[in-house]
């Protein structure tokens, strides 16, 4: 017993509606069952029409396509939002990953490492760019220099 079904998820591929992306899905006599994407058009190169269009057409009908296109389209452009949104997180966690690196090198010169300035060093960990990571460590250094000119005076 062989069968032939169009699977219900087929959607126009243009706006005009001439062509048509579908699966077709057949079983053998044995049983097994193939699978078939067609990217099927209402005329065919010749200028006739091309009857496994119309046979898509009559078996799944015109409305239904129309809305299993405005759902593909919804999903997709749902899907490429959540891919950006992905791709934003992704990004802004390699950012903060580089800032906290900076830091911990700005913390490793002895300088720093050594400051008994707590609301300096405080600032630098709290810092939100390599800027103020500089300003900071800068400061800092500033701070430690003045100490040393104030002990050796």
């Amino acid at each position: 017993m062989s069968r032939k079904q169009w699977m219900e998820n087929a959607f126009w591929e243009t706006e005009a509606k001439k062509e048509v992306n579908c699966i077709l899905e057949l079983e053998d006599d044995v049983g097994r069952i193939t699978r078939q994407q067609m990217f099927l058009q209402r005329i065919n190169k010749d200028g006739s029409e091309n009857e496994l269009f119309n046979e898509v057409i009559d078996a799944l009908g015109e409305d239904a396509i129309d809305a299993e296109t405005v759902d593909r389209v919804t999903r997709k452009s749902a899907e490429v939002e959540e891919e950006k949104m992905r791709e934003d997180e992704h990004q802004k966690a390699r950012k903060l990953e580089k800032l906290f690196n900076y830091k911990m090198e700005a913390f490793e010169v002895e300088e720093i490492k050594n400051s008994k300035n707590r609301k300096l060093k405080a600032k630098l960990r709290r810092a939100k760019s390599k800027i103020e990571v500089d300003m900071y460590s800068i400061m800092i250094l500033q701070d430690q220099l003045e100490a040393a000119a104030d002990g050796k005076e």
